[in-house]
């Protein structure tokens, strides 16, 4: 049960709980209309609020489905002079007719004035009390009077009676009295000593007749032909209508007495509506909805149909219907159309409007793509359906593979062999629109692929690739591990520096299948020999070589070496000489050097006396010469005696700039500091000349 429903159901049973409260009230006047409230009790009440114009001092309440004048009594002697007035805030047109049914009921207790059916040109306007039934002094009004009590003062009859009378005047007598009195007498009931009147009453207007006529149970009581809109409302066909009653209780009682007042009751029935459609909406178009009014409909065992209610249906494509069950819709396409629905009384009263925005969904465009389907790797499917109205919510794939199934909106799968598949998927919308798309695949073979290389000894690299399984291959891809790659079947690389290159090759098959990766390690060792820089060394001196590169070392010639096949020997030399140096390494590549010595006869330090900083490459450079020794410190001085240049490093020398700038020519002093093969340190001085 919804929130609504129960909701529903609270109104029901408040409902019939305030009509057996009031029918043993103690109280005047209470005039009760059941009107076609359509939804749940609060928002019932507060229609009526909007729909209702209230006047006078005896309304107990008004709802959409109910009016109730009550007497207000003193404490003091239970006296009541009471009147009051309901108007329907919107007005009716004289110029079309009207038909209004409702039930009316009172009793013959205490206090029972009466009550009318009344239009009137005014809805701020309310009669009197004193059996003025609450019309009485209503100017510019028409009114069918409901009068259970004999008052000779008004002329009436000596029974009960209802009459057509206008403009106020509830005399009999007075030209005001259109039609009647008529005795509705023998329709009382005795119920318990009390006589009781409950009746099914119809006013109906013909405006081409000018005929106003009241039916008691579908029998015509009184008639006028009367032009209402001329002689009574002065040409204003646009007037307003609604209920009027008085109570009066002028008799002294005591305060504790206990009296039982009278009652009339002007009833339209209750609704408490439900629908239902078939399919429940929002479905798929195509086929056609059934609705139904599956509304509780409440008159107190007084109606046995529900002639006193309107339907209104809107389907939002423009069509309407005004029955209670419209035949089945045809919608004119898929879409959202905005549905209303609403049940009213015969005065249009309805406590609210059922909306709803029903969408109906496009059949829907099933289709799949799919990666490329090779055995022992992931095939993908992607869905590509489409739908106007209505996205795929639901996905049932079935893809051929020893009963392998999914629900994703992308899914995939693994096929162990090769061959054709009939791949399938059915999609259901969120409106429930299904379609299904069946596709036949073929399941390609992947390749498989090796490589061998040859490589030489300066890093140069050939290699050659092998399709095992005899598949033609759309692509190559070659991964050198130094960034670099290839997509020739065959590439040769240069590999720039030395070390362990994990080289990676795959490919793709004319049919879209991607290979195993296959990795190998390919070592890059070349030779890098190096002898030594060339130097000088005095008659006699040991000098050790350092050569480097790994490997296998041979020098030659042999002459003045320690030993030839290391890298490091020892030499002592008389005179200059030129040594070769060849390294082997591991994967049997041969590379060599030279480094040439210059023999000094005797241990000295040489400077030369002048050089040119003149960028020309012949002496740019001051350096000191000191065969025999290691220079450990080596400085120039300007002729003023400043420091213009110094070091510690044997291989450096004066270009004759101090601080980036350079030096005027002439004199500078020198002095070298060294030390040796011996031990034996000495310091030297000198002079040069710096010639730009």
């Amino acid at each position: 049960m919804t929130v609504t429903e129960k909701n529903n159901d609270l109104l029901i049973g408040n409902l019939f709980s305030a009509i057996s409260s009031y029918g043993k009230a103690k109280f005047g006047i209470h005039l009760f209309l059941i009107f076609n409230c359509i939804i749940i009790a609060s928002n019932c009440f507060s229609q009526s609020r909007d729909f209702f114009v209230r006047h006078g001092n005896n309304i107990a309440s008004v709802t959409c489905g109910e009016m109730i004048f009550a007497p207000l009594t003193t404490a003091e002697n239970r006296t009541t002079k009471g009147a009051g007035a309901v108007w329907i805030k919107k007005p009716i047109d004289l110029r079309q007719p009207f038909d209004i049914s409702f039930v009316t009921e009172f009793n013959s207790l205490i206090g029972t004035d009466g009550g009318a059916f009344v239009l009137t040109a005014d809805s701020a306007s309310v009669g009197n009390s004193n059996d003025g039934l609450g019309f009485e002094g209503i100017n510019k009004s028409v009114a069918v009077t409901f009068d259970p009590v004999i008052n000779s003062e008004d002329n009436d009859p000596s029974f009960v009676h209802i009459a057509i009378q206008a403009n106020g005047d509830v005399n009999h007598s007075s030209i005001n009295n259109l039609a009647g009195p008529v005795s509705f007498e023998s329709l009382y009931q005795n119920i318990s000593g009390v006589r009781r009147f409950s009746h099914i009453i119809k006013i109906s207007w013909d405006p081409v007749a000018r005929s106003l006529t009241a039916y008691i149970e579908g029998v015509k009581y009184v008639s006028a032909q009367y032009d209402l809109i001329q002689k009574i409302f002065d040409g204003n066909p646009n007037v307003y209508f609604g209920f009027t009653a008085s109570n009066t209780q002028l008799q002294y009682f005591p305060p504790r007495a206990e009296i039982e007042f009278g009652y009339i009751r002007f009833s339209f029935g209750t609704v408490v509506p439900k629908y239902s459609a078939s399919p429940e909406p929002d479905t798929c178009f195509g086929k056609p909805i059934t609705f139904s009014d599956n509304s509780t409909y409440f008159s107190e065992n007084i109606y046995s149909n529900t002639d006193q209610f309107k339907w209104y249906w809107d389907f939002g494509d423009g069509t309407k219907f005004n029955g209670k069950d419209p035949p089945p819709h045809y919608y004119p396409g898929p879409g959202s159309y905005k549905f209303q629905y609403t049940v009213t009384n015969q005065i249009g009263c309805t406590s609210d409007t059922f909306h709803r925005l029903i969408t109906l969904g496009s059949p829907p465009v099933a289709d799949f793509s799919n990666t490329p389907a090779c055995s022992n790797s992931v095939t993908s499917f992607l869905d590509m359906s489409t739908s106007m109205v209505g996205a795929p919510v639901v996905w049932e794939w079935d893809f051929d593979n020893n009963g392998m199934k999914g629900n994703k909106m992308n899914d995939n799968t693994v096929y162990s062999r090769s061959g054709t598949r009939a791949v399938s998927v059915k999609i259901r919308t969120e409106y429930g629109c299904e379609a299904t798309i069946t596709k036949t695949i073929t399941v390609a073979e992947r390749p498989s692929v090796n490589f061998s290389y040859q490589k030489d000894c300066e890093g140069n690299v050939q290699f050659t690739s092998l399709v095992q399984n005899n598949l033609p291959i759309d692509a190559w891809h070659w991964d050198f591990n130094d960034h670099t790659g290839s997509f020739d079947k065959d590439p040769s690389h240069f590999f720039f520096r030395n070390g362990i290159y994990q080289t990676a090759l795959f490919a793709v098959s004319d049919k879209g299948c991607v290979s195993d990766t296959i990795t190998k390690p390919i070592l890059i060792n070349k030779i890098y020999p190096f002898a030594g820089n060339d130097t000088i060394i005095a008659v006699g001196q040991p000098f050790q070589l350092h050569a480097l590169g790994g490997g296998t070392y041979s020098w030659s010639p042999s002459e003045g070496l320690s030993n030839v096949a290391i890298a490091d020997p020892v030499v002592k030399l008389d005179h200059d000489q030129a040594y070769y140096l060849t390294i082997t390494n591991s994967a049997g590549c041969i590379a060599s050097d030279t480094i040439r010595i210059k023999v000094y006869d005797s241990v000295a330090v040489y400077v030369p006396n002048a050089f040119t900083p003149n960028h020309d490459g012949l002496n740019d450079v001051l350096h000191a010469i000191a065969p025999g020794y290691t220079v450990n410190y080596f400085a120039v001085y300007d002729r003023h005696g400043k420091l213009v240049f110094q070091t510690h490093d044997a291989n450096a020398g004066w270009d004759g700039n101090f601080n980036g700038t350079p030096q005027y020519e002439g004199a500078y002093v020198w002095l070298v500091k060294a030390t040796n093969y011996r031990g034996y340190s000495v310091v030297k001085k000198g002079s040069v000349i710096l010639v730009r």
